[in-house]
C-alpha cells in the first residue's frame, strides 16, 4: 500500500487519510506537500523556523557589511551609527516616528561579537523551544518578546542611545521555558526561573552597554508567552491561525528592514560623520 510522511511528525501514513494518526495534524495535499519539501531542502528538517530567522538575522547583516563600505576587523566589531539606523537600529523618538524599527531593530547587530554572542544563544535556545512548542509558536515568541522587549526599552530609559539586536527575543526564549514549564504545572519552573533570572542580572552587569531592560522585557513577555502556549488545550484548533499570524510576522520583519532603508534618518547622522572624519 502506497504511503507518505507527515511533514510534521516524519510519521508514515496511509495516502488516502486525511489526518496523520500521530500526532493529528492535517496532511498536506500534493501542492502543499512540494511547498514542504521544498522548505526541507532549503532549511533541513529540524527547527526549520530557526534556520529560517537564522537566515533573514544574517542577511541583515550582510546588508550592513556591504553598507558600511568597511570589511575591516574594526568595522566588523562596531558600524557606523549611519549604517545601524539605515537597517533598522532604533534611537531617541524613533520608536514613536517610524514604530516599524521596534521589529526591524531585532534584526539588526552592531558588529560581529554581537551578532556571534546572540545568534550562538537564539540557535542553542531555539531548536529545543521550537521542538516544545512548534515552528509557528516558537517564531511569534521570538518576535513578539523581541518588540516587546524594545517597547520596555523605550519607557524605561527614555530617551534610550542607539540600540539594537535580537537579546530581547533570545531573553524571551528563555522566558518561555521557564512560561511552558509553569503552564503545564511543572514545579521545576521556579528554580528555572530563579537560574535565569539570576543569569540575566549577571549578564546585564558584566557585559557594557547592555540594554538591560530590553533583556528583562523580553524575558518578562516570554514568560506570559510561554504560559500561555503551556496552558492550551487544543492545540490543533488554533495551529492554523497561529501559522498564519507568524508567517505574518516574518514578513512584517522582512518589510521592516526594507522601510528602514526608504528611511532618511540616516543621512543626518552619515553627514556629521564625514564631518568628524
Amino acid at each position: 500500500m502506497a504511503a507518505r510522511v507527515c511533514p510534521y511528525c516524519r510519521e508514515l501514513n496511509s495516502v488516502t487519510e486525511p489526518r496523520c494518526f500521530r500526532c493529528g495534524r492535517r496532511l498536506p495535499g500534493p501542492l502543499s506537500d512540494g511547498v514542504f519539501k521544498l522548505g526541507r531542502e532549503l532549511l533541513g528538517v529540524e527547527a526549520p523556523v530557526t534556520r529560517l530567522l537564522l537566515l533573514l538575522e544574517l542577511a541583515v547583516f550582510a546588508l550592513c557589511l556591504l553598507v558600511n563600505r568597511s570589511f575591516s576587523l574594526e568595522g566588523l566589531m562596531g558600524f557606523k551609527s549611519s549604517t545601524l539606523l539605515r537597517l533598522g537600529a532604533l534611537t531617541p523618538a524613533l520608536a514613536e516616528r517610524e514604530p516599524w524599527r521596534l521589529l526591524s531593530a531585532v534584526f539588526v547587530h552592531v558588529g560581529v561579537l554581537h551578532l556571534v554572542m546572540n545568534m550562538w544563544m537564539f540557535v542553542d535556545l531555539g531548536r529545543g523551544l521550537e521542538r516544545a512548542v512548534g515552528g509557528a509558536r516558537f517564531a511569534l515568541i521570538f518576535l513578539g518578546t523581541g518588540v516587546l522587549g524594545f517597547m520596555v526599552s523605550d519607557l524605561w530609559y527614555s530617551p534610550f542611545q542607539l540600540t539594537a539586536g535580537a537579546s530581547g527575543g533570545v531573553f524571551g526564549e528563555i522566558g518561555a521555558f521557564v512560561g511552558v514549564l509553569w503552564g503545564r504545572r511543572d514545579p521545576q519552573w521556579r528554580s528555572l526561573f530563579a537560574r535565569y533570572l539570576i543569569y540575566a542580572l549577571v549578564l546585564s552587569v558584566v557585559l557594557p552597554n547592555v540594554n538591560t531592560a530590553a533583556h528583562l522585557g523580553g524575558f518578562a513577555s516570554g514568560i506570559g508567552l510561554g504560559f500561555l502556549f503551556g496552558r492550551e488545550r487544543s492545540r490543533l484548533r488554533l495551529e492554523m491561525p497561529l501559522r498564519v499570524l507568524a508567517a505574518a510576522g516574518v514578513l512584517a520583519a522582512v518589510v521592516s528592514v526594507g522601510l528602514a532603508l526608504q528611511s532618511p534618518i540616516w543621512q543626518g547622522v552619515r553627514a556629521r560623520e564625514l564631518m568628524n572624519e
